[in-house]
């Protein structure tokens, strides 16, 4: 008898979460897509949505000395609106150094 009861509840809590209405995110559209790859050494991409995140990145390989292979640096930026209506964006490089964000509030 536990183990429906446990099953009935579960059921009526996802139905439940099934009826309440999507957050605008869920709903969210590209509005803006671009996209470049030259499939050697290079590439780039930038979105950005219908509730307003941004992102883009661009991504290039450097070449090594001697018989190395090369590095891929990388470098990016996405923002978005908090539920709160601040704006923040995280930048960013990525190299042979690391990984390396920067994170800010947009006035």
């Amino acid at each position: 008898m536990k183990l429906y009861s446990l099953l009935l509840s579960i059921c009526l809590l996802v139905g439940i979460c099934r009826a309440l209405p999507a957050s605008e995110d869920a709903q969210a559209e590209t509005v803006r897509l671009e996209s470049e790859n030259n499939g050697i050494d290079k590439y780039s991409f930038s979105y950005e949505t219908s509730n307003g995140i941004t992102r883009n990145e661009e991504g290039v390989l450097k070449p090594a000395e001697g018989d190395a292979e090369g590095v891929l640096a990388v470098s990016g930026s996405t923002s978005w609106t908090a539920p709160d209506g601040k704006k923040y964006e995280i930048s960013f490089t990525a190299d042979e150094t690391g990984y390396h964000p920067s994170f800010k509030l947009v006035p």
